[in-house]
């Protein structure tokens, strides 16, 4: 293969991959979830994305069960002990992709801004409810 054509190929590369960027029809600040694409494709874990940056992930295999109320805009997704409410609109898609473990990440928005008729969904708020024996261990269990 001569450069000339290995050039070619990349500048096809190049090329598309611009394209796919400027079809991009939400700037990357305004995606709230992502969804694996492909069949056979699916998460172990679903990261939770909260506005003050901490991040928090819940395994798929520890999801008991989970609803989705449209009318009150709310995802409820028990894990184990915890549960896990997503809260805003436009929340079918996501709640589909949970469903099918595709949801790899769900980003709490930055500020009410980011509510516009622009995004089909938009996350308000992410509120992790622990069980009500849970207590953070502070201090190393002694060892026997």
């Amino acid at each position: 293969m001569g450069q000339d054509q290995i050039d070619q190929i990349l500048e096809q590369k190049r090329q598309r991959s611009e394209k796919t960027v400027a079809d991009s029809s939400q700037p990357e600040e305004d995606k709230f979830f992502s969804i694996l694409v492909g069949e056979t494709m699916q998460e172990h874990f679903l990261e939770l994305q909260f506005s003050n940056g901490l991040q928090t992930c819940f395994s798929y295999t520890d999801l008991i069960w989970f609803n989705h109320d449209p009318e009150s805009g709310c995802i409820d997704l028990a894990f184990g002990g915890f549960l896990v409410t997503i809260k805003g609109r436009g929340l079918q898609p996501l709640f589909i992709g949970i469903k099918q473990k595709r949801v790899a990440w769900v980003k709490e928005a930055d500020s009410e801004m980011q509510d516009h008729k622009d995004n089909d969904s938009f996350i308000e708020e992410i509120v992790i409810t622990p069980p009500k024996d849970f207590t953070p261990e502070t201090e190393e269990a002694p060892q026997a």
